[in-house]
């Protein structure tokens, strides 16, 4: 199960990498393209976490396993991460 868990990881971090330059790319962009490749972010994770319950022995992922809770200040923000805002411009 590990190597098929790296190799599902490896898979959804590239395609997400991918949308990514396409999404950083500064660029003229038709109405709509960064909706439509946010979209299709949705769908790799998606389809990572399908992927990835049924590796785990999960038949569907509200049936995972509660998650124990955090410890204290797990949940902060990661400190120099810049939030990104996406917007539509006409060229």
């Amino acid at each position: 199960m590990h190597d098929q868990m790296l190799g599902l990881l490896d898979d959804c971090v590239a395609r997400l990498m991918t949308l990514r330059a396409d999404l950083a790319a500064a660029r003229c962009v038709r109405l709509g393209e960064r909706r439509g490749l946010v979209l299709e972010a949705i769908d790799i994770a998606d389809e990572f976490a399908s992927s990835a319950s049924v590796a785990i022995g999960e038949t569907a992922r509200h049936e995972l396993a509660a998650v124990p809770s955090l410890p204290v200040g797990a949940g902060e923000p990661v400190r120099g991460v810049t939030p990104v805002v996406l917007s539509e411009a006409a060229c």
